[in-house]
């Protein structure tokens, strides 16, 4: 008898639990005592009172009937004890058999008011405060509702492994009662029917708390598989509440946050630029000033999201947003560092610093204006100002520069001699790339490719032109007297004639070696940088006065000359 009241109370405990698991889920989205046992007696419904039902009912109550009548045979037990042992064990006996006694009876009462959760009508205990349970609470209403959504087909599958689970123990007990019965028709004495009778009498009862249970599981599982339950009305309910209410709330506090911001940063941009319409550039407590503006405005921006959320008492959105804070909260602390960085850069005390010069991607650049992203200007090129993030600017150096430096070698419309002779006009010049006008085509040059060929520009300062030029060894008496003094006389007379004759700034003539064929004489031209659209075309008109000089004098030009010693002669 006590194996079957206890193996009877284990089972009808699991009922109660199952029942008190139900009523906790929904009393615990309710504001109050009062209001969650309104929701409660609300949310019940009469169950139908069908046989099966009544026969679980008086199952359940004969239990409980017996289980008294076990107790007070263990206490009646408990005055008869020999020893100490005896008594401990009985004493342990009666502890569980009260305790099974009470979950039994809190199963009957929660069967017999259709699910009514007994704690709700308990006296409130008062809690000390725990800043652990309190952080619990903070993010409980999002488990509670994700639990919510899923609470049905979670439910659903629980019931049906402990269908598939009691449905197995039926058939085995109804098995064990059948095999009793047989035994008990053929036993040769009475002894042996009568402990058979009682063996039958015990799984009886195991078979017919089974049954109860598998019928409270079937019943369970009609009214979640029936097509007007309430836990879908509940779904849905809470579906729509999240795409109306939330959606709504979502709205508003980002609406919120973005006033916020925006008016704070209008109001920062009026400070900034009464600071600077003087241009000059910001002194550091300006600057200072600024960045707390924009420290300030980010939390205020928070602050106005998180009281749009509390006011319209969404928890969920709340307890998202204050996850999202602790995430960024976090993440802040890893990159404390390079933040710091970035806060030197924009109060102007970092390694690049406003109003001077530095290299990026292999061009000189001016820092203009040091912001949340940086203004870098290039006057020489076109499309030259870039905006870089401050996080760019932490691994750069700056330095002060002089006013004479250029920022790129060349303009549009100069013209160019590249180290492969390459002659051309600059028609574009971006950050990117060059575009020179060589023979009426244009040819282009990444930037660095253009660098890289150290471009002589023959047009901002002017260019000169060297001209190497021979005469025969036969004139070797006069070469460094009458013949210099004329081919220069020459030569300058025509150039004077000549369409350069304006931009021409230096000229002269002089003996430059003797060679192993001739005596040559340097011949430099210099001329300003408006005439470097005829640099090819002067050099060309110095070598044909040159031969001019020579005819109209008389004088040899030699030829490359090899001599041949042959042995014997």
């Amino acid at each position: 008898m006590k194996l079957t009241t206890i193996l009877f109370s284990t089972l009808l405990v699991f009922i109660a639990s199952t029942g008190a698991l139900s009523a906790q889920k929904e009393s615990s989205q309710t504001e109050s005592t009062g209001a969650e046992v309104a929701a409660a007696s609300d949310s019940t419904q009469a169950p139908e009172t069908t046989s099966e039902t009544w026969r679980s009912f008086e199952t359940l109550f004969d239990v409980i009937i017996q289980s008294k009548k076990d107790l007070a045979e263990l206490r009646s037990k408990l005055g008869k004890a020999k020893d100490d042992t005896e008594r401990e064990k009985i004493l342990s006996d009666i502890e569980l058999a009260q305790s099974n006694i009470e979950s039994l009876q809190q199963a009957w009462e929660m069967w017999a008011t259709g699910g009514v959760d007994m704690e709700l009508f308990l006296p409130k205990k008062e809690e000390k405060f725990d800043w652990r349970q309190e952080i619990h609470g903070v993010f409980e209403p999002i488990v509670v509702e994700l639990q919510r959504l899923t609470e049905r087909p979670r439910k659903i599958e629980r019931l049906r492994t402990e269908q598939a689970f009691f449905q197995q123990q039926l058939d085995a007990a109804t098995a064990a009662l059948k095999n009793i019965d047989d035994y008990k028709g053929k036993a040769p004495s009475r002894d042996l029917r009568g402990a058979f009778n009682e063996l039958e009498s015990n799984w009886r009862k195991r078979h017919d708390g089974i049954k109860s249970r598998l019928t409270l599981i079937n019943l369970q599982l009609d009214e979640l598989l029936s097509s007007d339950n309430l836990i879908d009305e509940r779904t849905s309910e809470t579906l729509k509440k999240l795409l109306s209410g939330s959606l709504v709330n979502l709205l508003l506090a980002l609406l919120a946050a973005s006033l916020t911001y925006g008016v704070l940063r209008m109001i920062n941009k009026i400070y900034v630029r009464l600071i600077t319409r003087t241009g000059q550039r910001r002194p550091f407590l300006a600057r200072a000033a600024h960045l707390s503006f924009i420290l300030l405005s980010v939390i205020l921006a928070l602050l106005a999201a998180i009281a749009v959320l509390y006011l319209r008492g969404d928890r969920i959105l709340l307890a998202l947003l204050l996850i999202a804070l602790i995430g960024a909260a976090l993440t802040l602390q890893r990159t404390l560092p390079a933040f710091m960085k970035e806060a030197k850069v924009l109060l102007n005390i970092g390694p690049v610093r406003e109003g001077q010069r530095l290299i990026y991607n292999g061009l000189p650049w001016k820092v203009q204006a040091l912001n949340m992203y940086s203004t870098l200007i290039n006057p020489e090129l076109n499309g030259g100002k870039l905006l870089l993030p401050l996080r760019a600017l932490t691994e750069l150096n700056s330095r002060p520069y002089d006013a004479t430096e250029p920022w790129f070698p060349t303009r549009e419309n100069d013209f160019v001699l590249l180290n492969d002779q390459t002659y051309g006009r600059v028609v574009l010049q971006t950050p990117e790339m060059v575009q020179l006008r060589v023979l009426g085509s244009d040819k282009t040059y990444p930037v660095d490719a253009f660098l890289s060929s150290n471009p002589q520009n023959l047009s901002q300062h002017g260019f000169a032109i060297i001209v190497k030029f021979g005469i025969d060894y036969q004139h070797q008496t006069m070469v460094t007297g009458e013949i210099k003094q004329k081919l220069e006389s020459y030569l300058a007379t025509h150039l004077k004639e000549s369409k350069w004759s304006e931009r021409l700034k230096e000229f002269f003539v002089e003996f430059d070696e003797a060679a192993a064929s001739s005596l040559n004489f340097f011949i430099y031209a210099s001329f300003s940088g408006e005439a470097a659209d005829s640099y090819f075309r002067i050099r060309r008109t110095l070598q044909s006065l040159a031969v001019d000089a020579c005819n109209a004098n008389g004088w040899v030009i030699p030829f490359n000359q090899m001599t041949v010693h042959i042995e014997g002669n």
